[in-house]
């Protein structure tokens, strides 16, 4: 096992030699115990410490009876040595060992799970987003005070893969890592945010069991089934229906960032916007205060430090209402000439929000795609500059593991703690992380 990266642990280890190796079937993610003798010939085998890949439209039917799991993704089998678990948390290994010693959430042993191997402690994504809260609770990180309500964070660009799904789901991860309790939302009908937090929107419930997960890793609620009927309350002036319940999902638990996800079916919203009287820009904004005041049944958003919105990357009423809700919009930038062009249609638009409802978020600069020996990237880091007062203070780097991840149904960083991209983004992370303390205490002091 290495330490400095996450131990994929499958349900049971199936030993050739002295070797473990790890049986599951085609493209997908299920692992079954089954003896070498019975290996069908259409199943591959791989180490365990290879990287497993399912796409959407390839995940096969189970063939045997095994566990559901209540996502796609195998975040139950993600467990880290010390190294990578304190690289999570921010924290050193020995800072670690008294977290574990003294938070009284219990800590699984490698000896536990695999006969044989060492009694090393072996900590799972739901046990480090606890010690994170426990952290908060004793007040070794900094926090929001109760009752200044959530901050808003827009990722947005006029412009494709720029990074910007990927910086939403990682700045919601290392958030809550931080100590702080995030909500992801997904606004984008593409969901790929959805994918990486563990969820395949294009199943349908008929279909969980043969594809071996519950009712609740399948999209059945979206953004849609929260905003439509706050539209339809306002627009006929009566009180707000309850919301569904499971619109929420956590898929790491209940101490891990909550989401709410996208399908096709989250394109109802563009035209019910489009259509909508009155000042459609803030009724994103406005359902967030009703939420806030206990006017949407089903929807309290006050248990919330971060709500996070991923955009479309294309122009629509959804995006601009999402901007005219934010306190921070984060531009992904990926350092090329289009998406510098798409930062000057962004400003464009917060400058015109500004005119018409006086609302004007914080905008952070993140460059990302960040590759120094390419002579195109000097160039636009000068053409950038004119800005130099909104860049964040860091870059996230180019790197092929990004799309990798959307495969596994896991953000990059729970896959591969200690490197560099994942790294970068807990350093974006922790800058985010000052400016919503600063915001909040803002927010308190206008309101006392």
């Amino acid at each position: 096992m290495q330490s400095e990266s996450a131990i994929a642990l499958p349900l049971v280890f199936l030993m050739t030699g002295n070797r473990p190796w790890l049986f599951f079937d085609q493209n997908s993610l299920l692992c079954k115990n089954i003896d070498s003798n019975d290996l069908p010939t259409n199943e591959h085998c791989i180490q365990q410490s290879d990287h497993l890949h399912s796409g959407p439209s390839s995940l096969p039917k189970i063939r045997r009876a095994m566990t559901l799991r209540s996502t796609f993704a195998q975040a139950d089998s993600l467990l880290y040595r010390l190294r990578a678990a304190g690289t999570l948390l921010g924290v050193t290994d020995n800072t670690l060992r008294g977290y574990a010693d003294h938070a009284g959430i219990a800590v699984r042993r490698a000896s536990d799970l695999t006969p044989g191997a060492p009694a090393v402690r072996v900590f799972s994504p739901d046990t480090l987003f606890q010690l994170a809260q426990w952290r908060r609770a004793q007040h070794y990180v900094k926090a929001p005070a109760a009752g200044s309500g959530p901050i808003v964070i827009t990722v947005d660009v006029i412009k494709g893969g720029t990074g910007k799904t990927t910086t939403s789901v990682e700045a919601a991860l290392h958030l809550q890592l931080l100590g702080l309790r995030v909500l992801l939302v997904d606004l984008d009908v593409q969901a790929n945010a959805t994918q990486l937090m563990g969820y395949e929107p294009d199943l349908t419930l008929d279909e969980a069991e043969a594809y071996g997960v519950t009712s609740a890793a399948i999209v059945q609620d979206t953004f849609a089934s929260v905003l439509m009927p706050f539209l339809e309350g306002r627009q006929r002036n009566q009180p707000v229906r309850a919301m569904p319940q499971g619109v929420i999902k956590k898929p790491f638990g209940e101490h891990g960032p909550h989401l709410i996800p996208a399908d096709t079916f989250l394109g109802d919203i563009e035209p019910a916007l489009a259509n909508a009287k009155g000042q459609r820009e803030l009724y994103l904004r406005q359902l967030i205060a009703a939420s806030l005041a206990g006017s949407t049944p089903g929807l309290d958003l006050s248990v919330y430090d971060v709500i996070v919105f991923d955009c479309p990357p294309s122009v629509s009423f959804t995006s601009t209402a999402a901007i005219a809700a934010a306190d921070l919009v984060i531009a992904p930038i990926r350092l090329d000439a289009f998406s510098v062009k798409g930062l000057t249609k962004l400003m464009s638009e917060i400058d015109g929000l500004d005119a018409a409802y006086h609302v004007r978020p914080e905008l952070i600069i993140l460059p990302t795609h960040y590759a120094p020996q390419l002579a195109r990237i000097g160039r636009m880091q000068t053409q950038l500059n004119q800005y130099r007062d909104l860049i964040a203070p860091c870059a996230i780097s180019a790197s092929e593991e990004f799309p990798k991840s959307l495969d596994s149904y896991l953000p990059l960083t729970l896959q591969k703690p200690t490197c560099h991209p994942s790294k970068e983004y807990r350093l974006f992370a922790e800058h985010l992380h000052g400016r919503i303390l600063t915001l909040a205490a803002a927010r308190r002091r206008t309101a006392s």
